[in-house]
């Protein structure tokens, strides 16, 4: 009977995971999980880039009322966090997903979007881009 139980147990070991809110820090540092996903906003599995050297970059993007990013695509992945305000991003054939200040995204790889602050207060996004040397992470499309 140990031993049908031992085997049970183990077959079960690859199906569990650890909470993405355990840490191996002591109780004097909090984690708060804001993004725990496979894909981005647009559905699509995450990938990171390969041809080049890596580089990874952190902006902080503000964007005042009314006015939009313009139609563009990224060409590597992009991970957010609004900080102030909203953002509505429209994804051509995917539809559009309004995110408000505290919430994370990973934005969409090579589909055409546009982001539009159609709130009252400037939006601010934290941005880090897990991109490659000599690649920009932003291609406009005017």
């Amino acid at each position: 009977m140990r031993l049908l139980l031992l085997l049970l147990g183990l077959a079960l070991l690859p199906q569990i995971q650890a909470s993405p809110a355990q840490t191996d820090y002591n109780n004097d540092v909090k984690v708060t999980p804001l993004l725990r996903t496979s894909t981005n906003a647009a559905g699509q599995t995450i990938e990171y880039p390969q041809a080049h050297p890596a580089e990874v970059s952190m902006l902080i993007v503000t964007i005042t009322p009314g006015k939009q990013t313009g139609w563009h695509t990224h060409p590597v992945p992009l991970f957010g966090y609004v900080l102030s305000g909203e953002i509505t991003v429209t994804i051509k054939e995917h539809g559009k997903r309004t995110f408000h200040e505290g919430d994370p995204l990973a934005e969409c790889v090579n589909l055409l979007h546009n982001g539009v602050n159609e709130g009252t207060i400037p939006t601010k996004l934290l941005i880090v881009v897990a991109g490659e040397k000599t690649v920009p992470y932003t291609i406009s499309h005017r």
